[in-house]
């Protein structure tokens, strides 16, 4: 079926397929959080994120030998084959999954779509991107969203492990941007899908023989709601959401990209509401909301800068 586009500068989005993908993307991480935390009931954390890699893994090998885009990645792609693979793929997922031990599923989704938040300052840092107004008012908001969630006020002390939580999801979230800023450094030689299957192989490599070092399989309960729990989380989320995000970044402008951090942790919130009958507090409400209105600040700041941009009388950038 041919897909309507429209022309947004000099780039063509196909709208109808973009907002599909994203919406099936939203939903599916936004859900994956209370099924994770189920997960938790059956493995330890470090052995399911180890099965969840290893399922992505086949899974986007199947889709990169399905779209005849199967190649080994080239020498020069290697650095950020293994950044992804062990940074944004292996860190953020595993320190997630351990987070989630000890906190609600709504707010541990909350928590680990703040990354947007962290891009700025480490985008000012690293890549000497400006601190604009629109920006710092992004990260004020998304700040005060952190305060707002875990004020001693608003902490429940009888669950010890709250902060430790916090403190797994947020790590996870600085490894993550960690992640973001190598790839926007690297001149890339091949073609971001196909290096996905490779970068989760890194994932793999490394995460099975440290899951195996830490915990015990026989810690794993082998039920069959276990089985169809792993294969959404590792298949589905890890997989086939993967190669349907790119296919939404290359469908949609990037603010686009930018304001869909904020679906997932609704989805998130929702459906742990849904699933767990989980009961957000008002300081988990106020956070999100704080949270949601910077990472919007921080999108309609680079909207504003990409538009100046691409103004005939904008000076262009050198040639690399």
């Amino acid at each position: 079926m041919a897909v309507p586009a429209v022309s947004v500068g000099n780039s063509q989005y196909a709208l109808r397929t973009g907002y599909l993908l994203l919406a099936f993307t939203a939903i599916t991480w936004g859900l994956n959080f209370p099924v994770l935390k189920l997960g938790l009931d059956y493995s330890p954390p470090l052995l399911y994120t180890a099965l969840r890699m290893f399922l992505g893994m086949l899974t986007m090998f199947a889709v990169a030998y399905a779209m005849g885009i199967l190649r080994l990645p080239a020498k020069a792609d290697f650095p950020v084959v293994l950044s992804v693979g062990l940074l944004q793929n292996m860190g953020f997922i595993g320190l997630v999954t351990a987070g989630l031990q000890f906190l609600p599923a709504g707010r541990s989704a909350i928590l680990a779509y703040t990354s947007p938040i962290w891009v700025v300052p480490a985008a000012a840092l690293f890549l000497g991107e400006r601190l604009t107004p629109g920006r710092l008012v992004g990260v004020a908001l998304g700040l005060l969203g952190l305060m707002a969630m875990f004020n001693p006020l608003a902490l429940s002390w009888q669950e010890p492990g709250t902060l430790i939580g916090a403190g797994l999801i947020l790590s996870a979230t600085f490894v993550w941007t960690l992640g973001l800023v190598h790839i926007r450094l690297h001149h890339w030689h091949g073609d971001v899908l196909s290096l996905m299957p490779w970068q989760l192989l890194t994932s793999v490599v490394v995460m099975v023989p440290l899951a195996l070092a830490l915990e015990s399989p026989a810690a794993i309960d082998w039920q069959p709601a276990f089985y169809w729990n792993v294969l959404f989380s590792g298949a589905i989320a890890s997989g086939v959401c993967v190669a349907a995000q790119v296919g939404a970044m290359r469908s949609l402008p990037a603010v686009s990209m930018s304001l869909s951090s904020m679906a997932v942790p609704a989805v998130g919130v929702l459906t742990s509401i849904w699933v767990l009958s989980e009961r957000p507090t008002i300081a988990d409400i106020t956070g999100f909301a704080l949270i949601a209105a910077g990472i919007l600040a921080v999108a309609l700041s680079d909207r504003r800068a990409a538009v100046a941009a691409a103004e005939p009388s904008a000076i262009p950038p050198p040639s690399r």
